[in-house]
């Protein structure tokens, strides 16, 4: 990379003004590369699941009658059955919509993301949005340009605020590509991924916006993701105020489409399925209901397009419509589907305004506003009270109409949908997908010390095993002679290969029942095992445990998660939080340093008075330290002293002193040497 690298850095040198600084240069450079490289993975990803859409659904026209049927409601299930494999042993993090996860490496991770995700997320997406799954491809865009960016930082050793510049550009990158609407980009990367409007990220966003722009325009043309007529104005002001209601019921639908996926979600997680089965039946409940309304399949531009085109639709239709694609979605990110949420909503949306239009004409006929007018302010608003960025949901719906004309009913149906969407539900989707997962973002409220952990770090690499063929009475044994409350059971054939837990409730249980002690472990353990990855940050860890009402979890690669490589346990957990307690400590007291001698002009040294020291005894007022010298703190024992005249060193302690520049070796050396004979 460096040769070519170089000479597009001279590149745009020329083209900058002499004065560039390479820094500012470098950072154009960067941004330039992630927004064509977001563009290029937009268009290639959109053109793969157009044409699988299309192969699709010429299957199903050249079949005709119950074969056509039967293929309607097996193709989703046959995407899941496939993403299933790619879910469990390579990449969990690919499910659902992916702008979480990138939310949660801007903010907490300093905008690192797995690198595997560059490829298994664009697979899992085309299995399960091009098969039917009622899922987007905007939020995988942004996932997959994300870990591309995080690829292209490992390779340039970038710091951490250049990493998170760039996954921002990858974000703005990939929204502005899809929908051919680079100002809703960028105001998307700012808005959802920052969480900040800063003007250091502003024009390196902007210029991946662009990048990312002209790729796509140049490959696909420069329309817009739906046609929209340009003739929707708004006629009165006496019209604000029918928008304004909009505004308030798609608060309620924005709503209800959140508890739609969670209600979903968590009905799945009671089934306790096998990992193989649980996408494929979410693709054939998705079946299903297209046997009822096939436009619940897939992204559903082509329906959003013509809802927007004012199509007349009836109010059943539309009704119809509306709530089947809401539980569609809700099916298909709750079965593990790989997919976001942005088409889904946006057609939702559609859908609502339209329905709402239709009542409005039957009500209020000399009103005369298009039902498309109505599809296009509920797009806006319903997709403004899932994700909560006005901004952003206002002017992408701006930049598809091209009409400055709808501006108003546009501003003022996003606001009130997502003020009176905040009063319903607190969280947007995507903090609700976090907060599920026991993760929250460290720019919104102070660090969660338990995502600082990481599970490698309070694993007992040590796993206790049994094999399968051991008895109750092995058990018992090895339970009174290890303490340990519970085992990884390994396969009889393949002791290597983990077949299930064993614990001391499952022993209780079995000595309940009278089963004999001769009776082999394989009988009463556990095969569906919850496990944990060694990258899992301890809260999601302790929320999982908590959830399925368990003390302990194997740690596994998420590559081959039939191998234990770990044990980690509650109690495990608690030592890491307190390890996490004496980090942050330690951080804080760095930072305190760091900040008093920036106001004081001088150095902050740290001693710790070993037993020898000539010190150890002494009141501070008695000790004769240096004149230039002040002690600011002293730790003692776990626990900080503000010093006076009258406190007495002892060894041990650790000194924190405020010295003139260029004493810290003489104090240290002071405080350190022992007392000579005389």
């Amino acid at each position: 990379m460096g040769a070519w690298w170089q000479r597009f850095e001279q590149l745009l040198k020329r083209v900058l003004k002499p004065g560039a600084s390479s820094e500012t240069v470098g950072l154009l450079a960067s941004a330039v590369t992630i927004g064509v490289a977001a563009g290029l993975a937009a268009v290639a990803l959109d053109a793969v699941i157009n044409l699988m859409g299309a192969w699709t659904e010429a299957l199903r026209a050249s079949r005709g009658g119950l074969t056509a049927a039967l293929l309607v409601l097996l193709v989703p299930a046959l995407g899941g059955l496939l993403v299933a494999p790619i879910m469990h042993y390579f990449a969990s993090e690919a499910r659902g919509s992916g702008v979480p996860h990138v939310m949660f490496a801007v903010s907490n991770l300093g905008g690192r993301l797995p690198k595997r995700l560059a490829f298994w997320r664009p697979l899992a997406t085309m299995l399960s949005v091009g098969s039917g799954g009622s899922l987007g491809t905007e939020g995988p865009v942004v996932q997959m340009s994300a870990a591309i960016s995080s690829v292209f930082s490992d390779v340039r050793k970038l710091s951490d605020e250049r990493r998170r510049s760039l996954v921002a550009v990858a974000a703005a990158g990939g929204v502005a590509a899809t929908f051919n609407a680079p100002i809703a980009g960028v105001l998307f990367a700012l808005e959802v991924i920052l969480g900040r409007f800063e003007g250091r990220y502003f024009a390196t966003v902007v210029v991946g916006a662009v990048s990312a722009t002209a790729v796509s325009r140049s490959l696909l043309g420069d329309a817009p993701a739906f046609a929209v007529p340009s003739n929707y104005v708004l006629g009165s002001p006496a019209e604000l105020p029918v928008y304004a209601v909009l505004g308030l019921l798609s608060a309620f639908v924005a709503v209800g489409f959140m508890r739609t996926i969670v209600t979903t979600e968590n009905a799945f997680d009671r089934l306790r399925l096998p990992w193989w089965s649980r996408p494929a039946l979410g693709g054939l409940a998705v079946g299903a209901l297209a046997l009822v309304a096939p436009e619940v399949l897939g992204r559903g531009y082509d329906t959003t397009g013509a809802v927007l085109q004012s199509e007349p639709y009836g109010w059943g239709f539309l009704l119809t419509l509306l709530v089947l694609k809401t539980l569609a979605t809700g099916i298909s990110i709750g079965s593990y589907g790989s997919g976001g949420i942005f088409a889904p909503a946006l057609l939702v949306g559609a859908t609502a305004g339209a329905l709402f239009g239709t009542w409005m004409d039957a009500i209020v006929p000399a009103l005369g506003v298009p039902t498309g007018a109505y599809a296009l302010v509920g797009m806006a608003a319903v997709f403004a009270g899932v994700t909560r960025a006005a901004m952003s949901s206002i002017v992408m719906i701006f930049e598809l109409s091209g009409s400055y004309d709808m501006i108003l009913p546009l501003l003022l149906a996003a606001v009130v949908a997502t003020l009176v969407s905040d009063l319903l539900h607190p969280d947007s989707y995507y903090r609700l997908v976090l907060l599920r997962r026991g993760l929250s973002l460290m720019r919104l409220r102070e660090t969660d010390l338990f995502q600082t952990v990481r599970v490698r770090e309070a694993m007992d690499k040590n796993v206790p095993t049994l094999n399968a063929d051991d008895t109750l009475r092995e058990l018992t044994d090895a339970l009174h002679a290890s303490h340990h409350h519970g085992f990884v059971v390994a396969r009889a054939d393949d002791p290597t290969r983990m077949a299930g837990i064993v614990t001391l409730s499952d022993l209780e249980r079995a000595q309940r029942n009278g089963l004999p002690t001769s009776t082999p472990i394989r009988e009463l353990c556990h095969r569906e095992v919850q496990t944990a990855h060694p990258d899992d940050t301890a809260s999601e860890v302790l929320e999982r445990m908590d959830r399925h009402g368990i003390g302990r979890m194997p740690v596994v690669e998420p590559a081959d998660p039939e191998r234990a490589i770990g044990m980690v346990r509650q109690s495990d957990l608690a030592r890491a939080y307190a390890a996490a307690i004496n980090r942050q400590r330690s951080s804080d007291q760095v930072q305190q340093r760091l900040r008093l001698r920036e106001l004081t002009g001088q150095e902050i040294v740290e001693v710790r008075v070993p037993a020898d020291s000539p010190y150890v005894g002494v009141p501070l007022k008695d000790a004769g330290l240096p004149l230039d010298s002040i002690v600011v703190s002293v730790r003692r024992g776990g626990r900080t002293i503000f010093p006076h005249g009258s406190t007495v060193l002892q060894a041990g302690d650790s000194v924190i002193a405020n010295v003139a520049p260029g004493s810290s070796k003489t104090f240290a050396q002071e405080l350190r040497t022992p007392p000579t004979d005389s």
